[in-house]
């Protein structure tokens, strides 16, 4: 036997339509072996609104004896809570795992015995890093617009103790990461790239006296104490480690600091190192060569010694590179040093090269530079018209007087003739600036070929990129914490965020080189999880998935989560009986 609800329309002498709605008994007839149907009731007809109301009530009192079909009031019984982060947090902790990050620190964790496990805690700073960046006491605000339950238990103290924590491991934790990175993206880590950058201190740091220091600001905030961060990387984008020194560091002497950590640290058997113009010194290329390692390093061209400078950037040798804008050539330190005798000596003739000499100069390190000099054309036709608008620019100076001031504060003094109170401007000196246009020179002792010389270097890039997301994205300053633990533990948690966002960008360049991370991210950040009080019964459910966002989880190979995330019972309040 069933019972369903059944519509008959019947017609009006002037042939308009009235439907009714019938209850009907559907009945097995054993004789006749078929079914049957009997009208039980007549509901009304379903225009009339008496009709609807009596089905309403019928439907109500008849889902009292089942517990399968719930009827809802739409405004009394349903009440949307919450909108919370989700689909920003699964992806992240998916690659959390997949670092290796969450086995590590619970490892470090349950050793310390004495301290209480905090990897959520600090996965929890390093997800704000990425998807809202705020201080710590806003963190732990912010915590409670994420659906994440394992974040509940956390207070602000966990999340400052977890920093404590971090810095004290933090050599293990880069060194064990670094392992586990490698097998994940099997990295080549014969090329490592090293640059800095300063980040601006706006609190007051009086217990961190020896880590914040004025010194020269790469934001130009002279104004304010900084400290120096160094990042290392290898030659595919991903952050390997970073160090912190105090702000008056230069480049040349961290660089120092860093090489012979970098081989023991990782234990790389051959390192090649690519550095900027602002690490190289003779005594650093010495130090390396000394040391056995091959390097990559730009020079400044204006620091090289007159002859050379001559020899090198004259446009003598260029040879095209295929498939590339750019030309290139190449002189060994040797061909450089005997072209530069030949320049001193043209009056004087000096005795030939003895074997014994021939044989030493084999054996000095020095033998082994090679001096690499690019030249692109199109950027030689910029600097040409950057060139003749600053000469314009000096012109009107000096042509009002009003300029002397304006031009040694802006170090532009060399392009000027102060001479008895007059001034004017330095057509040679402008002239030879001509010789720059279009070029940067290298100097390595690799056995690279040239290209991939140049192409290393330009991987520098990268790190100039990631720079700029820890400042901006990731915001790592304005800093305001008052100890150096802290300081540093706030720079390892945008270091981890770096590396978490670079991971995310190399699996999305597996899929496709065109995927953009910001776009896909974007996408991802509308997922959000949605809670409901339904009757007894709080229900959270996801959003549905827009744009791009199916490929963040393909690209982790993570699944699709399920529409419905929690359907959990409320518990009811049982009064007491007070006495």
């Amino acid at each position: 036997m069933s019972i369903y609800a059944r519509i008959k329309t019947f017609k009006n002498k002037d042939g308009s339509k009235r439907d009714y709605v019938y209850l009907v008994e559907s009945v097995w007839d054993k004789n006749k072996k078929s079914c049957r149907q009997r009208n039980i009731c007549n509901l009304g007809r379903l225009d009339e609104q008496d009709t609807k109301e009596v089905i309403a009530n019928l439907l109500i009192n008849l889902s009292k004896y089942t517990d399968k079909i719930r009827i809802l009031d739409i405004c009394k019984d349903i009440n949307t809570k919450t909108s919370k982060v989700y689909g920003e947090i699964l992806i992240l902790k998916k690659l959390w795992k997949d670092l290796n990050f969450e086995k590590i620190l619970k490892k470090y964790f349950k050793e310390s015995r004495k301290e209480k496990d905090l990897t959520e805690a600090i996965f929890a700073m390093v997800s704000n890093r990425i998807i809202d960046p705020q201080s710590k006491l806003g963190t732990y605000k912010w915590k409670e617009n994420v659906h994440s339950p394992e974040w509940d238990k956390y207070g602000l103290h966990d999340f400052y103790r977890a920093m404590d924590f971090l810095i004290a491991h933090k050599e293990s934790i880069e060194q064990e990461t670094f392992y586990d990175v490698k097998d994940l993206f099997n990295l080549k880590v014969n090329v490592v790239m090293f640059d800095t950058t300063t980040v601006s201190y706006w609190g007051k740091g009086k217990k961190a006296e020896d880590l914040l220091a004025y010194g020269y600001a790469k934001n130009k905030r002279f104004d304010l104490k900084q400290l120096v961060i160094g990042v290392i990387m290898d030659q595919s984008g991903f952050p390997l480690g970073h160090e912190v020194w105090e702000g008056n560091k230069s480049d040349k002497p961290a660089f120092k600091e860093i090489i012979d950590k970098v081989r023991e640290k990782y234990e790389i058997d051959k390192v090649i190192l690519v550095a900027d113009r602002g690490m190289v010194s003779e005594e650093n290329i010495n130090y390396l060569e000394e040391k056995g390692y091959e390097y990559i390093l730009g020079v400044k061209m204006r620091k090289i010694p007159k002859q050379k400078r001559e020899i090198l950037l004259s446009d003598d040798g260029f040879e095209e590179l295929p498939g590339s804008l750019l030309k290139a050539k190449e002189i060994t330190e040797k061909e450089l040093c005997d072209k530069v005798k030949k320049l001193k000596n043209k009056c004087n003739q000096e005795e030939p090269n003895t074997e014994q000499d021939k044989e030493k100069e084999k054996e000095d390190p020095k033998s082994r530079r090679r001096w690499i000099v690019c030249f692109n054309q199109l950027v030689a036709n910029e600097d040409q018209v950057k060139r003749e608008y600053f000469k314009k620019i000096l012109e009107n100076k000096v042509e009002f007087r009003t300029a002397k001031d304006w031009i040694v504060k802006n170090g532009y003094k060399k392009y000027v003739i102060i001479e008895n109170m007059e001034i004017r401007l330095n057509e040679d000196k402008l002239l030879e600036e001509e010789i720059y246009d279009g070029k940067w020179v290298l100097v390595s002792n690799s056995t690279f070929a040239i290209s991939n010389v140049i192409d290393a270097y330009k991987g520098l890039s990268k790190i100039e990129r990631h720079f700029r997301c820890l400042k901006s994205e990731l915001e790592v300053g304005p800093l305001f914490h008052q100890t150096e633990i802290r300081i540093k533990g706030h720079i390892f948690i945008c270091f981890m965020a770096l590396q978490l966002k670079a991971a995310m960008t190399m699996k999305l360049k597996e899929l496709s080189e065109d995927i953009s991370y910001s776009q896909v991210m974007r996408d991802v950040a509308n997922i959000k999880a949605v809670e409901y009080i339904v009757q007894d019964r709080k229900i959270t459910t996801r959003t549905d998935f827009d744009g791009m966002a199916y490929l963040a989880f393909n690209a982790v190979k993570l699944p699709i989560p399920n529409k419905i995330i929690s359907n959990i019972e409320l518990q009811k309040h049982v009064p007491t009986n007070e006495n």
